[in-house]
């Protein structure tokens, strides 16, 4: 079978019909991502969105197989690849925020979101380009430069989330996370033909993101559906003792 023909642009319950059936496995399914993101992010059209895939996605892709085995879906995300805005702590790679200075610096806990994700079954694929420091309508950063758009090489993909929005686009993943000071989730979203929301403040917490400013900043999905869009906000909103707001 051709995964990628099959696959391509997939929704979340497209990939859950197709592993409740036995035709797809999380670890196929990442595999997929990973020779696309090897295809098209430095190599052809060098989008240049990635700025690292996550080095623990296949064990952790096979342990979420091994759950299925035993008792089906794990949760609402289960197996389901995430782009991850790189201003997002991960406890397993480093957040850079997009900027030199920080990378190697990996936090000593996952941020709010990659728990909720994770606890809703979701793999973190790979970590995405942004403006450096979220501080900019565009994507370019020290770490990584210019991120381009999938549908027009010439143009932006917006930001300051735009290697989200881009990763999604150009099938790098199947949900995205964004943040939005501004318009850096809807930004992308708009320029890149998909689905982007900005959540109230409180909604989602604001703990483990690299801060902007903290009575604007949130945290909202980037994806090719709205259904797939309130899937993700569902599994991210709740209230975290580290972030008062969510009160």
């Amino acid at each position: 079978m051709n995964l990628e023909k099959e696959f391509l642009e997939a929704t979340i319950e497209r990939l859950h019909e197709a592993m409740r059936a036995g035709r797809l496995t999380c670890e196929a399914l990442i595999r997929m991502y990973l020779e696309r993101i090897e295809r098209y992010d430095q190599k052809g059209p060098k989008i240049n969105a990635v700025i690292q895939v996550n080095p623990l996605v296949l064990e952790q892709a096979k342990a979420l197989d091994a759950a299925f085995e035993l008792g089906g879906l794990s949760g609402p995300l289960h197996g389901i690849p995430v782009l991850l805005k790189d201003n997002v702590d991960t406890s397993f790679m480093p957040t850079t925020a997009g900027c030199k200075a920080l990378i190697g610096a990996t936090p000593d806990e996952d941020g709010w979101i990659v728990k909720r994700l994770q606890a809703a079954g979701a793999v973190i694929l790979a970590k995405m380009n942004l403006h450096e420091f979220a501080v900019w309508g565009e994507t370019v950063s020290s770490v990584l430069g210019q991120t381009l758009n999938p549908y027009d090489l010439t143009r932006t993909p917006g930001g300051s989330s735009g290697g989200t929005g881009a990763g999604i686009a150009a099938d790098f993943g199947v949900i995205g996370i964004g943040t939005d000071t501004v318009n850096s989730v809807r930004s992308p979203a708009s320029a890149c033909c998909l689905v982007g929301f900005r959540p109230t403040l409180g909604l989602v917490s604001r703990s483990g993101i690299v801060p902007y400013s903290l009575t604007q900043d949130t945290a909202g999905p980037i994806t090719r559906t709205v259904e797939d869009a309130v899937k993700t906000l569902d599994a991210l909103v709740g209230f975290d003792p580290l972030d008062p707001l969510t009160a």
